[in-house]
């Protein structure tokens, strides 16, 4: 699921260099960039004339003040990408009200991506113009637009980052309801599960039990949370974690072990209900524990299953631009 939303994201990506605007309306900065509008905001990018440069462009319009992007981490950004050839722009997150999250540094987005944002820091503007070799290669991507010579041009505002190691901004509490499963550990790292021998799955799933009580606002309805899980079932056997790499399958490439995003809080843009619902209003770094519906494996075996998750962040879910 993460390489999927990963596609999107580079096949969203475009080219075309942004920089700083200059007090004098028609000037350009140094590396020929001139760029509207502040960090947040989505802007308006013109370039000089002539060729782009046959290396990657990094400039840093302005600068954060959060910590450095590291390899590996799940980075959050919103984003506008742009064709240096012809000023078309294929994609942004700005119009969809939601910033797009990927692992960065490991390959999962463009190589341009990976080389100029790993190092950055949290609340920076940052520019990239990306040659095709270090963009979408020889092949291009003709759905964007994008033939295998262009030079493409992104600008990112790096809106958070998160990692496996990143601790909770958290204190451990007396779980919220009483459960018969234990929940310990540090909260920097996968937590320790202890299902108690005869634990019978619920009829339906009750209210999440926080363990660990964030210091953060509380998550609103129709978010999308960046989090990591590990998911057991009621015998006490693991069935999936983010603590740990997802080999490649015959549906989806191999999956770096790093948070995800794909934990949604509903209700969805047609009303739809999920799982996760009831962590609304649940402070943002919290560790809680959601039980989840019953579900079928690939043998038609019913699952009984939780999850325990940690809130890392929480942003409002993605709107639909009909595209």
């Amino acid at each position: 699921m993460r390489k999927l939303l990963s596609l999107v994201v580079v096949a969203a990506l475009g080219s075309s260099l942004v920089a700083c605007g200059s007090d004098k309306k028609n000037d350009f900065d140094a590396a020929g960039f001139k760029v509207t509008s502040d960090f947040g905001q989505k802007p308006t990018v013109t370039h000089r004339e002539g060729d782009p440069d046959k290396q990657l462009v990094t400039e840093v319009l302005k600068e954060g003040d959060g910590p450095e992007v590291k390899k590996g981490e799940l980075l959050t950004a919103n984003y506008l990408g742009q064709i240096w050839r012809d000023g078309k722009v294929f994609d942004n997150s700005y119009d969809r009200g939601a910033p797009s999250s990927f692992p960065i540094g490991v390959g999962s987005v463009i190589g341009g991506w990976d080389e100029g944002l790993v190092g950055k820091k949290i609340g920076s503007r940052v520019l990239l113009s990306v040659p095709s070799d270090k963009g979408y290669k020889s092949t291009g991507n003709s759905q964007a637009g994008i033939t295998g010579t262009d030079t493409l041009i992104f600008v990112v505002d790096l809106v958070g980052a998160a990692g496996n190691d990143t601790p909770l901004n958290a204190a451990p509490v007396t779980p919220s309801t009483p459960t018969k499963i234990s929940v310990t550990g540090a909260l920097n790292a996968e937590p320790k599960v202890t299902v108690a021998p005869g634990t019978k799955p619920p009829a339906k799933p009750g209210k999440p039990i926080v363990f660990a009580l964030g210091k953060g606002k509380p998550v609103e309805k129709s978010s999308q949370l960046i989090g990591r899980y590990v998911v057991y079932d009621y015998t006490g056997k693991k069935q999936a974690s983010t603590w740990e790499a997802q080999p490649a399958t015959a549906q989806s490439a191999a999956q770096p072990a790093a948070p995800t995003d794909q934990l949604q809080v509903g209700p969805g843009p047609n009303g739809q209900t999920g799982a996760l619902d009831g962590l609304a209003g649940v402070p943002i770094g919290s560790r809680v524990l959601v039980e989840l519906p019953a579900s079928k494996d690939q043998a038609g075996k019913t699952v009984n299953a939780f999850a325990v998750i940690d809130i890392l962040n929480a942003f409002p879910a993605a709107k639909s631009t009909g595209q």
